[in-house]
């Protein structure tokens, strides 16, 4: 549980005891703000987390009906983390996630003073593959960059896949390499290096590309089409070979789309280069996926 907007989370010293029956005595003799539903209440002992039904919210301020302790002290703890925007779930998760042995319920204290929980989380997986250099790996920076404001988005937490491609041509030695454009800044000590994108003359070299280059190449040099040796550096090529513990979902790109985002079993795609706009639809499905796939998993398991 993460509330949608911490405007309904209210944080509140009592002058009464944390268990249950105080809190609830305590709570039903006083009205709250019409948007509260939650609230942390402290003492010197620590915190507990209660939440409130209400005779209704057409008045300002409205009687309790109802208080329901979601979690004990022993449950509770509060992290103050002025970097954190308590709004967007994925950075209430990091938050949570520093915490060793972390207990049900985080409170988190952030930036601007704004106060949210999350109550035994349980974050979506998704895996973000790329390649590079360029350094950082762009898709990698983007989801992180997205996750720092996507407030619709449910708490994810993304691990990064970032597979070197200087590493990749260094198992393949050839004497010439050829190599999509000048953008990713590759090197390779000891060897020739020339770029698909300027048509240098034709040589005996090795092609560090994806089907994209591999068409590319072949309409400059018909006559080497059948003959060229390639090592596919395709993202979206390389996730479909590494496969994912169970419950887990991929994001990842591919030159071959241009405008839309696809899903591939347990991975989604987005073009290469996407815009802001894709990345954050790509990640958005990344983690429905995830979801669907670890809820799939429990069934299965607790099936047998």
């Amino acid at each position: 549980m993460i509330p949608h907007q911490y405007r309904t989370v209210a944080f509140t010293d009592v002058p009464v005891g944390l268990d249950e029956r105080s809190l609830r005595e305590f709570f039903l003799s006083r009205q709250v703000y019409r948007r509260t539903r939650f609230i942390v209440a402290r003492n010197d002992d620590g915190l507990a987390l209660v939440e409130v039904t209400k005779a209704g919210e057409e008045e300002l301020f409205v009687d309790v009906t109802d208080v329901r302790v979601l979690a004990s002290p022993q449950e509770t703890i509060l992290v103050d983390r002025a970097d954190i925007d308590t709004a967007v779930p994925s950075q209430l998760l990091r938050a949570a996630s520093g915490i060793a042995g972390a207990p049900r319920c985080v409170v988190v204290r952030g930036r601007y003073g704004h106060v949210n929980f999350m109550l035994d989380a349980v974050p979506r997986r998704v895996h973000v593959l790329d390649v590079a250099p360029p350094w950082p790996a762009k898709l990698v920076d983007q989801v992180r960059r997205v996750l720092d404001t996507a407030e619709e988005l449910p708490a994810t937490e993304c691990v990064s896949e970032v597979v070197d491609l200087e590493e990749m041509a260094a198992r393949e030695p050839a004497g010439h390499y050829l190599l999509p454009c000048r953008g990713g800044g590759i090197t390779v000590p000891g060897a020739e290096v020339s770029y698909l994108d300027e048509v240098p003359p034709e040589a005996d070299w090795l092609l560090l590309g994806c089907a994209r280059s591999r068409a590319i190449h072949d309409h400059f040099y018909p006559d080497r089409a059948a003959g060229v040796t390639q090592v596919d550096i395709c993202p979206a090529a390389l996730a479909a070979v590494r496969p994912l513990p169970p419950g887990e979902a991929r994001l990842t790109k591919c030159c071959l789309l241009e405008e839309h985002i696809e899903t591939r079993g347990d991975t989604v795609v987005v073009p290469w280069g996407a815009s802001f706009t894709l990345v954050s639809a790509g990640l958005a499905a990344a983690s429905d996926l995830a979801e669907e796939l670890r809820t799939t998993e429990e069934g299965r398991e607790n099936a047998t």
